[in-house]
């Protein structure tokens, strides 16, 4: 058989096509309204984007159409769509492709990459993108293939209906790859003024769908009455249709109109969560122990003098480095990891340097030594870093910053290592008086539930204004009334206490949970009734403990107070404490003992003023009180609020407390290294490949099946394999034809004795032979080969991957005198009947 004599797809009518292509529009519209935010600011044009989502519009709809009207299969769509999709990203996605050769093997590489992990980019980056590297190529591809999808399918006479299911994916990708935030319509008037941007495109894409299915379903309608030639045809009644259509259309809109007015409240009383909520920094932050967990062990043994980092390059007037923001507390300690009810921390990654507004800009390089643990050290507010050492690059990737608490961590196994350099700019931190904060601002996030009794006891006992010049005074007075102690126990004379000179040991047991807080506010309001009204402070020093119990006392005294409160645990590079009762400033070396706690307290106008909360070391406590007192051996949690919950200090391998756990028994398992990897990318090939494989295996077992029947069966079947051969090959299925005409249709050698020994086992007495069936399948093998030959390589891919001939190809099988029979029964004309209507008779 000739190319010219081949069976083509039948024509796609010009109205089908042309619907096709107006819902893959629509839908490619709320897509692109729906990432909008992700990449142009508000207030701006973002003409590159405009210009990449037209693009990737045009690259769909020639990657389906041109397949469509010539007649071609998904083979020739999916290969116009990649080079279409790959010229595209080059020439306008990927800003500065085409500049050079290294520049254009990087952005191929990216423009490979971005279908497959590009997203992980989109949903971590601050917004908006811009033109960022490679991000512009994920709206890119995902618009181009949800339209050539839709036009593709749309097109189709029995698949039309996934295109409403592509398009659904398409609009569901996107809006979990767009922005967190909803976007109000204040300017709409009543209960329209409660929708969102969000809402209406989610309205749009879901009416697109609608309309694209009411309109396919009655397309086939009437080309169906139109193909029936003779049927039975009723005069349309102009009323009845207008009414049927406004019935529906009133019970549409009554349906919308309660949706809306249900939908729109609960929406708005629930956080929009979407990928970017919801990423890998955030499971790290999880998955790590609260640095202020492990404050103590920095003084003990071998840490107290161990080096953490080196600071260089320093320009600018900086204070303090942070290492880590601890916002919430959940009674048992301060953590970043967000209670119930509370935003979690959103981490993001830096694509570029951040606007610092009108801070003075600082800036400093920190080489890692001896830190462990996800934190990265930052001096405040971040406007941009870079990355050096060994792993520069793999930090680069995996760096996340968290603007609202000025913190960044390493998503990398272990987290930061010796030899890592980070160089940052960053906002210059304002010096402001804690007694200059004003008025309480509310909104504390700390549940009142979880603040002691005793200290609000304690802080009513005070008798201070409660704004920024009371919440001073109470730090002042607990510092005074506190007394530094590192450890519970002191055997020897351990490094923090000879630094600290001419010093009394008291025991002080590690922790900052609810019950140990208690205890502290409990000693301290014991001794003030001891002492009486008018005792000095030297005399009310009641509170043993160091920086992690006192940071939290305090954070938790401006929660009683009203006034949002955080703990930040880093050092200090020059003196901040006019007391001097701080642990020292590192001036290149920070060394374990430089480490420290503070209180950060966000004033009215929204700045965070840092508190320093160290207690006084020289006024020991009263032996009065130190001999009547119990001994201080407080339990981990509030026995009321205690719950099983495993060890996660020891996961760093040290207590609590600052000794070294017990290191416990390792077991080596066999599923790591080689066997992981093996399994991974096993997992990952199957989910790929297994579509095509199980289209082979079922085809290799229906032709197992028909093969080793008996032989009339075989011989049947292996005549259902010849037609589904070519069914799969692009053939028609001819299933009014008779087993001759599709031989001959077919135009192989062997196929006319094969439709001879098929129509000899259907319809014969005697049926046919064991050699007969055999013959059969031998004739077949050469009619497959000579079909293939027929091929190009890509179709003979095509053929074997169709699955035209397992989802059913209608054939029927009929002998010539059944044949003749129908033909005749065509030839009767129509009769009219007695209602004077017409009305055809058919045998069947």
């Amino acid at each position: 058989m000739t190319r010219g004599e081949r069976v083509r797809r039948p024509a796609v009518p010009a109205t089908v096509v042309l619907g096709a292509c107006a819902y893959a529009a629509a839908i490619a519209a709320t897509i692109i309204f729906t990432l909008r935010p992700v990449f142009v600011g508000e207030g701006t044009i973002g003409a590159r984007y405009g210009l990449v989502m037209l693009v990737g519009l045009g690259v769909g709809m020639i990657a389906s159409l041109v397949p469509v009207l010539a007649r071609r299969g998904p083979v020739a769509a999916l290969v116009l769509l990649g080079g279409g999709y790959l010229a595209a990203a080059l020439l306008v996605a990927i800003p500065g492709a085409l500049r050079g050769p290294e520049q254009l093997a990087r952005a191929l590489v990216e423009a490979l990459r971005a279908p497959v992990t590009g997203w992980k980019d989109i949903v971590t980056l601050p917004t908006p993108l811009g033109e960022y590297e490679a991000t512009l190529a994920v709206p890119l591809v995902l618009v181009a293939a949800t339209v050539a999808g839709i036009v593709w399918a749309g097109t189709r006479e029995r698949w039309w209906g996934i295109a409403a299911a592509i398009g659904g994916a398409g609009f569901a990708t996107a809006v979990a790859v767009g922005p967190a935030a909803r976007t109000g319509l204040d300017a709409l008037p009543g209960l329209a003024s409660g929708l969102s941007r969000e809402i209406l495109l989610g309205l749009a894409a879901w009416g697109a769908s609608l309309g694209w299915i009411l309109w396919r379903m009655a397309q086939q309608r009437r080309a169906a009455l139109r193909g029936a030639g003779g049927g039975v045809r009723g005069v349309r009644a102009p009323g009845r249709a207008l009414g049927r259509f406004g019935l529906g259309a009133t019970v549409l809109a009554v349906a919308l109109l309660a949706a809306v007015s249900v939908a729109v409240p609960v929406a708005q009383s629930q956080p929009r969560d979407v990928a970017r909520t919801s990423v890998t920094p955030r499971l790290v932050v999880d998955s790590s122990v609260s640095p202020l967990s492990t404050y103590r062990s920095f003084f003990a043994g071998e840490l107290h003098d161990a080096p953490l980092f080196t600071v260089s390059e320093v320009s600018g007037p900086v204070s303090r480095i942070r290492i880590a923001t601890l916002p919430f507390f959940d009674g048992s300690a301060f953590t970043a990891v967000a209670s119930q009810g509370y935003t979690p921390l959103r981490f993001q990654r830096v694509p570029s340097d951040l606007s610092l507004g009108g801070a003075e800009r600082v800036s400093l390089t920190v080489t890692v030594e001896g830190l462990e643990g996800p934190w990265a050290p930052l001096p405040g507010a971040l406007g941009g870093a870079t990355f050096g050492g060994p792993r520069a690059g793999s930090l680069a990737d995996a760096f996340y910053y968290a603007p609202e608490a000025a913190s960044a961590v390493i998503a990398l196994d272990g987290g930061v290592a010796a030899g890592d350099t980070l160089t940052v700019a960053a906002a210059a931190a304002q010096e402001t008086p804690l007694a200059e904060a004003g008025p309480s601002p509310g909104g504390a996030a700390v549940a009142p539930d979880l603040i002691p009794d005793s200290l609000s006891e304690w802080v009513e006992s005070q008798e201070v204004t409660r704004d920024g010049a009371g919440l001073a005074e109470l730090v002042e007075r607990l510092r005074s009334r506190g007394y530094l102690s590192h450890a519970l126990t002191a055997e020897g004379t351990p490094q923090w206490i000879a630094a600290l000179g001419e010093y009394t040991f008291e025991p002080s047991a590690a922790g900052h949970s609810y019950d140990r807080i208690d205890r502290l506010f409990t000693a301290l309001l014991e001794r003030e009734g001891e002492a009486g009204e008018n005792a000095s402070d030297v005399a009310l020093v009641a509170a043993v403990g160091d920086d992690e119990q006192f940071a939290v006392a305090v954070a938790l005294m401006a929660a009683d107070l009203g006034f949002p409160s955080r703990v930040v645990v880093g050092v200090r590079l020059a003196d901040t404490d006019a007391l001097g009762w701080v642990p020292d400033a590192c001036a290149d070396v920070c060394r374990g003992h430089h480490l420290s706690a503070w209180t950060e307290v966000r004033a009215g106008s929204g700045e965070w003023i840092a508190v320093d909360v160290t207690p006084q070391h020289s006024s020991p406590v009263s032996p009065s009180v130190a001999t009547e007192a119990d001994p201080e051996i407080p339990t981990a949690t509030d026995p009321d609020r205690a719950e099983p919950v495993d060890a996660v200090a020891a996961l760093k391998g040290r207590s609590g407390g600052g000794e070294v756990a017990p290191a416990l028994e390792a077991h080596e398992s066999w599923f790591t290294g080689r066997i992981r990897t093996a399994v991974v990318t096993a997992i990952i090939v199957l989910l790929l490949l297994g579509p095509l494989l199980g289209v082979l295996v079922a085809k290799a077992v229906r032709r197992r099946r028909r093969r080793r029947a008996a032989p009339t069966a075989a011989a049947e079947g292996g005549w259902d394999e010849y037609v589904d051969l070519g069914v799969d090959a692009g053939l028609a299925p001819m299933p009014l034809a008779t087993r001759r005409e599709i031989a001959e249709a077919y135009g192989t050698t062997h196929g006319a004795t094969l439709a001879a020994v098929a129509d000899r086992a259907t319809f014969t007495v005697e049926g046919v032979e064991q050699d007969d069936a055999r013959q059969v399948w031998e004739l077949l093998a050469l009619d497959r080969a000579e079909l293939r030959a027929r091929q190009g390589v890509w179709r003979r891919l095509a053929t074997r991957l169709s699955t035209r001939s397992l989802l059913g190809r209608g054939s029927t099988v009929r002998d010539d005198a059944a044949h003749e029979r129908e033909q005749a029964d065509e030839r009767w004309r129509t009769v009219p009947s007695r209602a004077g209507s017409s009305s055809t008779r058919r045998r069947r």
